[in-house]
């Protein structure tokens, strides 16, 4: 969608570039780029090295694991090792993987499992944490995360909206909990008459089931989203924009808190964000909701986000 293609159809001219410098005017120092299958990870890698903010993730989202038995199993999971491993420094995490029993017609549950288990092997030989995705599957995903638990090195899982519950068992795995309607980045925002650190994720987009007109989730949606924001330890959150997808919309619960706007057209022009595409600038508005319904201060919270982050993704900085 940033290069102005959706579901394969050039709609409108590549705008990457306005889009990253609308979220570096805001502060956004670092990017993390999202794969979600052996050439989506490859496609982000190859972002990566063209820009010293932006940093990839290797490994298969759940709704795309058939590809691992499309030919041989064990020489995809080998490739994606391979570029993991010879590709340290760039590439920061393993994933998007986890299961997602939202989206069954992309992928059958029991090969999501399978391969889901099958890529803590990429963290174990790495080191690298995960980027972890949980949507309708709790109880599988936590059997799976205490089985491999000491597999990794940590991670966190993404876009959550699950329930107090889930967010507790979860954290008592030492996991972090992000909540979106935007995905994970480092930046610095100019806001309250302060400055405000966090970080940002983006996802390639241009082949992620182009089938479905609705991906993402949003953390932020409901009432009871929120109300499991507030049961969250500061010190287990990160902050996410999720772009493209899982922009707050105003029906969202969230949405009221929000004071931030930018110039917006239904429309694309350029020099505007678009309607319903998610940018990695919105980030501002995600910490503007998670500090109002935490009641917390917003500097405070951003800079425990992004060292939150940093501890996690950026160990050595």
């Amino acid at each position: 969608m940033f290069r102005g293609i959706y579901r394969g159809v050039q709609k409108h001219q590549d705008d990457l570039q306005d889009v990253i410098g609308r979220a570096v005017e805001i502060g956004v120092k670092k990017f993390m780029i999202t794969g979600g299958n052996l050439q989506d990870s490859k496609d982000a890698l190859h972002l990566a090295q063209t820009n010293g903010m932006f940093f990839s993730t290797v490994g298969c989202h759940p709704t795309r694991c058939g590809e691992f038995e499309k030919n041989n199993p064990d020489l995809y999971l080998k490739e994606l090792l391979n570029l993991a491993e010879n590709n340290k420094g760039k590439v920061v995490a393993i994933g998007e993987c986890g299961l997602d029993f939202d989206r069954l017609q992309f992928c059958p549950k029991d090969t999501q499992l399978k391969y889901f288990e099958k890529q803590f092997e990429l963290s174990e030989q790495t080191k690298l944490p995960m980027f972890l995705h949980c949507r309708n599957s709790h109880a599988e995903f936590l059997d799976i995360m205490k089985r491999n638990r000491d597999r990794c090195v940590g991670g966190v899982v993404h876009s959550f909206d699950g329930t107090k519950e889930a967010a507790a068992a979860l954290i008592d795995l030492d996991l972090y909990i992000g909540f979106n309607a935007l995905c994970i980045h480092i930046h610095v925002i100019s806001d309250y008459g302060r400055t405000v650190y966090s970080v940002t994720v983006i996802h390639l987009c241009s082949q992620r089931n182009r089938g479905s007109k609705k991906l993402g989730n949003s953390s932020l949606k409901t009432e009871a989203n929120l109300e499991v924001l507030k049961s969250i330890p500061s010190e287990k959150l990160m902050i996410e924009t999720d772009a493209p997808w899982c922009g707050v919309k105003s029906t969202h619960a969230g949405s009221k808190y929000i004071r931030t706007a930018f110039p917006t057209k239904k429309k694309w022009e350029s020099g505007h964000c678009l309607k319903d595409r998610n940018e990695p600038c919105h980030i501002i508005q995600i910490l503007e909701i998670m500090s109002a319904v935490r009641d917390e201060d917003p500097l405070e919270l951003a800079n425990t986000l992004y060292n939150n982050t940093i501890k996690v993704f950026f160990p050595g900085i």
